[in-house]
């Protein structure tokens, strides 16, 4: 790996998405679109295909159009449509993705919107099972079965107000409840899909001939070929998901470390006994970034307490008020843990077991804030695209196990720190957060914030109220690409290290990780599935 002496080499991003091509010979197809879901949901102007041509981070090529299917016979008819005409389809879902997971490497693609497929079929409270169309948000999902005291055991990510199910399950994905139940493709136990050639394809428990969906292993696992897939296989439109009862007590608790290896330590030690339900640790860079320059109004401050009152009662939002957020200024490291279980004693125990855990491991009890407001308020708008500054923001993450965690850290630290020079030159800020998955991995997210001009797409799915807050930066290449080989060595790094990731996308090294015949496998059966490699090409870089 170059040290930081060395020229930037990598090529920054484009600034904005290339130029839409003439629609010219492929107006037919769009005319066949416009007849199977109607001219309001096909989407062909100029500025509309722009805007699919982003994700969160950047664009490749800017798509032929946007169609968003309202049943799963649409999505079929859609498929064979474009199957037929040879243009790649590329399933989108909440547009959370900064890995290129719905970017398009073909001018010659198809942007299927998945949002409008956003029912939830069935919410079978004595199986325990959930059926959903693919295109429904975390965020309406939990609302569902939080009137019934229900929930899945993982049950979305903090961006689950606009990250939807198939997303999540393309994708991978970690957050509430992976503590203790992992990760979002662990829940499903049923899948439907639509294949290249329009075929709807039911797996899993949904493969049964007479039957409900219950149990996802009967015979082979066919199913797991379209999980974590990042949409490489077959556009995921109904999923049938665990349920389990939502805890009743919860408790908050936070630690301060000195060092990164000793929060790792406690961490991986509250992760092997099962007692966060979602334990994250933060760099002093994040915690700065996400908590201390948060840029918030008087009035969200406000509503935030409520909620928290509303949810945790009068003394968690007292604790939360007095607090504030100067208390982690001074954190060089902080973890931040939610303790949930059926009884009052039971999380009573495990919080006792907590914090001796994380006072073995050099910890200093702290205000419990950050969870308590996650959990008061978990799916929030997605203004924290843009750094406090208005700066341009990434991540990139390696999930490894617990024998290995405090070396990766090290690891990337090294990096960070080869780059000094360039990232002082360019104003990068780095940091890391860090979250623990079931009892098995540990999950290390490197994160860049950058001084740079704002993507088109930000003021669509940023509220206008926050971006008025935040400086319009200028763009800056020098920065960009600095991010960039940054984030490229360590993509590389976490292949020469046996780490793993999830919202794979066209950017991880997944070719480079698997083993030569289970490369050789996967592209086979990519053949089988989608001859044409018409779905989503360059996903898992297939």
């Amino acid at each position: 790996m170059p040290d930081d002496s060395r020229p930037i080499t990598a090529t920054a991003p484009a600034a904005k998405p290339k130029a839409p091509v003439d629609l010219g010979a492929h107006q037919g197809l769009i005319d066949q679109l416009r007849q199977i879901v109607g001219s309001d949901q096909t989407m062909s102007a100029t500025d509309e295909r722009l805007f699919y041509a982003e994700d969160t981070y950047r664009s490749l090529e800017t798509p032929l159009a946007a169609v968003a299917p309202g049943t799963v016979d649409e999505l079929s008819r859609i498929a064979a449509v474009c199957g037929r005409a040879g243009v790649a389809l590329v399933p989108r879902g909440g547009g959370m993705s900064y890995t290129d997971g719905y970017l398009h490497t073909r001018a010659a693609s198809i942007t299927v919107d998945m949002r409008r497929l956003n029912k939830i079929v069935e919410i079978n409270e004595t199986d325990m099972y959930v059926t959903v169309e693919c295109g429904c948000t975390w965020a309406e999902l939990n609302a569902a079965l939080k009137a019934k005291n229900l929930r899945t055991p993982y049950w979305g990510p903090l961006s689950g107000l606009r990250a939807v199910v198939g997303g999540a399950l393309s994708q991978n994905s970690v957050f509430f409840g992976s503590g203790l139940y992992g990760s979002a493709v662990e829940q499903c136990i049923g899948l439907t899909v639509v294949l290249a050639d329009g075929t709807v394809q039911p797996l899993g428990a949904h493969a049964i001939q007479n039957g409900k969906p219950f149990m996802k292993h009967y015979g082979p696992d066919m199913m797991g070929l379209f999980l974590a897939d990042a949409g490489a296989m077959g556009m995921k439109a109904l999923a049938t998901l665990r349920l389990m009862r939502r805890p009743e007590h919860r408790k908050h608790v936070a630690f301060g470390f000195s060092t990164a290896s000793a929060m790792a330590g406690a961490l991986s030690a509250f992760s092997r006994e099962g007692i966060a339900a979602e334990a994250m640790g933060f760099d002093a860079g994040q915690q700065s970034a996400r908590a201390v320059e948060a840029k918030r109004s008087f009035k969200e401050d406000l509503s935030t307490l409520f909620k928290v009152i509303e949810t945790g009662g009068i003394l968690d939002g007292i604790k939360v008020a007095v607090a504030g957020r100067g208390y982690l200024k001074d954190v060089p490291y902080g973890m931040h843990v939610a303790i949930e279980d059926k009884t009052a004693e039971g999380v009573a125990a495990l919080f006792k077991k907590a914090r001796k855990l994380a006072k073995a491991s050099g910890g200093k009890a702290m205000p419990a804030s950050i969870t308590r407001i996650v959990h008061a308020d978990p799916f929030v708008p997605p203004d924290s695209i843009l750094g406090p500054k208005g700066e341009r923001w990434v991540p990139v993450h390696c999930i490894v196990p617990h024998s290995q965690a405090a070396d990766m850290i090290a690891k990337v630290q090294a990096l960070y720190a080869r780059y000094d020079e360039a990232k002082a030159k360019h104003q990068v800020r780095t940091g890391f957060l860090l979250v623990t998955v079931g009892n098995y991995g540990f999950l290390i997210e490197p994160v860049f914030f950058w001084p740079d001009a704002r993507l088109a797409m930000y003021d669509k799915i940023m509220r206008p109220e926050h971006l008025a807050r935040l400086p319009v930066l200028a763009a800056d290449e020098g920065a960009r690409a600095t991010v960039l080989q940054m984030r490229e060595e360590l993509a590389a790094l976490f292949v020469q290290e046996g780490a793993v990731s999830m919202q794979l996308g066209k950017f991880y090294h997944y070719d480079k990780a698997l083993k030569p015949e289970a490369w050789a496998l996967l592209q086979k059966m990519k053949s089988v599935v989608d001859p044409a490699h018409i779905v989503n090409p360059g996903a898992l870089k297939l």
